[in-house]
């Protein structure tokens, strides 16, 4: 049977474009869903966001790093010293208090890694490498060598976390692609940066095990997205409309991110609403 296979990654809260990525892949006719974690933070999709990725059933879903952080902030890892991981806490909060608690345990109990046989093709699926899922080392101009760690003994590895559409190969010629971010897609180039189009791979395997890879971008409306964020009382809202018009994060803008914790006591609030030792 030939396999139409939807591989998303990155959508970080982003429910506007997670909804085109989806009706774009079902007009295309996708048999598979696989999701490489990020779905949570900093947009305003909480519940929503979560019931509608689970519409689609994917048979592949991973968490990522930030999965990871929200569960370090809520087993008692956070630090209120750091305007970073007051910001990271205070989103942590906002989702939440908006996730039912079920479902919140299956999203963070999810691996990091898993591999997959389509017709005869071996897939390693990952959020960063196979047994962590942050860090630099797969960012495109990285050594090869991380490559060839990726790839491992499979066919064709596929990694989210840097959020840039990319294929290349190992030094074996094993095939390697990175789907690039649904809700936060981002190239150090300024005008590929400027398109702000959702990102994601639709891969088609046919019977004999041939592989056809389609990047894809889709558009959404992102002026729907910042009032969506606006109407659900965002925190750091016009960090999160600075970040949907330009593709430019806050997250490790210390001085920014301290202005604004100031601003609106966002220190206390975490400190509080998580009452852990630190």
């Amino acid at each position: 049977m030939l396999r139409k296979i939807a591989v998303l990654a990155d959508v970080h809260g982003n429910l506007s474009a997670l909804n085109a990525v989806l009706e774009d892949a079902k007009r295309a006719g996708a048999t598979d869903y696989w999701f490489l974690g990020d779905l949570f933070l900093p947009g305003p999709g909480t519940q929503n966001l979560y019931d509608t990725l689970k519409t689609v059933q994917p048979k592949v879903w991973l968490q990522g790093n930030w999965e990871q952080g929200i569960n370090a902030v809520m087993t008692g890892e956070g630090h209120w010293d750091n305007a970073s991981e007051i910001y990271f806490a205070r989103l942590t909060e906002y989702l939440v208090k908006r996730l039912a608690p079920d479902d919140y345990q299956q999203l963070v109990h999810r691996p990091i890694a898993t591999s997959v046989t389509v017709n005869g093709l071996t897939f390693g699926l990952s959020h960063n490498q196979p047994e962590r899922s942050t860090g630099h080392d797969l960012y495109p101009a990285e050594d090869q060598a991380n490559f060839d760690h990726l790839a491992g003994t499979h066919d064709v590895a596929i990694y989210g976390h840097t959020h840039q559409q990319l294929m290349r190969v190992s030094s074996s010629g094993q095939l390697i692609i990175n789907p690039g971010a649904t809700g936060q897609p981002y190239s150090p180039y300024a005008k590929f940066l400027a398109d702000q189009r959702a990102h994601y791979a639709f891969l088609m395997v046919t019977d004999a095990g041939q592989l056809t890879v389609d990047f894809r971008k889709v558009a959404y409306d992102v002026e729907a997205e910042i009032a969506t964020a606006k109407a659900r009382h965002l925190p750091y809202l016009k960090l999160y409309e600075h970040l949907r018009r330009t593709g430019l994060t806050s997250t490790h803008d210390a001085e920014l991110l301290a202005r604004v914790n100031a601003e609106y006591g966002y220190a206390a609030e975490v400190e509080n609403f998580f009452q852990y030792e630190k």
